[in-house]
């Protein structure tokens, strides 16, 4: 056997003799000169070039992971907990009224203001009408209105994308030049006073613009003795800081545009034009189809009955109908609620906080079953394993 190893380690050193001599070799000319080394795109022998960098990787065991299953899961939970109480303590009252009915003054009939956009399908249709509710709770602190629409898809690409920031910004060249993502709301013929159409472009420009919000309401309280009165709201601070600082502004003037097809009126008419918190709040699209925006804050005025919040008692919402949403089986609701340190109302945190601490929990009890029924067995068996692999290694 020595024979055998000493004769196999010969030949390998004579075969590396012969390998080391070729290359010298392949480095010298025909007439033995040696010539310039060629250059090599083997990469420099240094720690990073050559990937030794020291690195940690962590080898997860039972009495790593079976510990942080635990952890998480006993942190989850209680937060989850305080996360649903809290959201649940937020007072919310949501009062729809996409079929809301109007009186006829001539008949003394009510009629659904769904169906006179029916009849008469004009963006430019008012339909008043009134809508009771009743708080049952006192609505205490800050109160704010918001509108809610459902199956309304902001998110929609072309939907996102047709507007005209610069134009928004003030940019003068982009009022009567739009952005073409605004198309098909860039430009369209208008009449002047004498007849002639001509082609004018659109301020604001872009579909975002054009669906513009402009249902109105008044709230009143209808319980404070044999006064009706009304509650005090607040448009002011609804729109983001970022927005009103930064991304909306009036230009020196709004001379040769025109206002988009649904706008019964221009720009120019909006309080504030394009700072008008309103019409920043709709620019803000929403991420699904049933979302909420700001609309009012209710003013806590002092010696009054709304001196620290909404009392309890029953209310009229009267509502300025003008937008249309039920030829896409959409709905119209306003909200009134209040706010914690955690926000709104939204119980899914909470929820989200208890199910991921009980599945920890539960995988944890699971795999601490496994690691105590077959831990010490497999250690074992890995031992047996190495042993055997050891005798085989010295009978050879």
């Amino acid at each position: 056997m020595a024979d055998v190893r000493s004769r196999v380690s010969s030949a390998k050193s004579t075969g590396s003799d012969q390998e080391n001599a070729n290359s010298v070799a392949n480095l010298n000319d025909d007439n033995g000169n040696p010539e310039e080394k060629k250059k090599s795109n083997r990469p420099a022998n240094t720690a990073f070039k050559q990937q030794r960098l020291p690195a940690w990787q962590p080898i997860l065991t039972a009495g790593t992971v079976l510990p942080a299953f635990f952890i998480i899961g006993i942190i989850f939970v209680p937060l989850g907990a305080l996360f649903l109480v809290t959201s649940n303590n937020v007072q919310e009252v949501v009062v729809e009224y996409t079929d809301c009915y109007y009186s006829n003054g001539t008949d003394n009939a009510t009629y659904n203001c769904k169906d006179r956009f029916d009849q008469m399908p004009d963006m430019g249709l008012n339909c008043k009408c009134e809508v009771l509710f009743e708080l049952d709770t006192k609505m205490e602190g800050e109160v704010y209105m918001l509108y809610m629409l459902t199956n309304y898809y902001q998110n929609h690409r072309r939907y996102v994308n047709s507007r005209d920031d610069l134009q928004l910004l003030g940019d003068a060249a982009s009022q009567t030049a739009p952005s073409t993502s605004c198309q098909p709301y860039e430009q369209r013929d208008t009449n002047d006073a004498h007849n002639i159409t001509k082609n004018e472009p659109i301020a604001p420009c872009g579909a975002i613009a054009n669906s513009f919000f402009n249902d109105t309401f008044n709230i009143t309280f209808l319980d404070d003795g044999n006064m009706n009165e009304p509650v005090q709201l607040n448009g002011t601070g609804i729109a983001w800081d970022s927005d009103r600082n930064a991304k909306f502004q009036n230009p020196a003037s709004f001379d040769g545009s025109t206002n988009p097809p649904n706008w019964q009126r221009s720009i120019q008419d909006l309080p504030n034009g394009y700072e008008n918190e309103d019409f920043i709040v709709w620019m803000r699209t929403a991420a699904l189809p049933t979302f909420r925006k700001l609309h009012r804050r209710v003013i806590n005025t002092a010696q009054t009955v709304f001196d620290t919040g909404l009392p309890a008692g029953n209310y009229s919402l009267t509502v300025d109908y003008s937008y249309p949403v039920h030829m896409f089986d959409g709905t119209k609701s306003i909200v009134l609620t209040t706010t914690s340190w955690l926000g709104g109302k939204n119980n899914f945190l909470g929820i989200a906080y208890i199910v991921t601490g009980s599945l920890c929990i539960l995988f944890g009890a699971f795999f601490l079953l496994i690691h105590i029924k077959h831990g010490h067995s497999s250690v074992l068996c890995w031992d047996g394993q190495n042993t055997r692999s050891a005798h085989h290694a010295e009978a050879l």
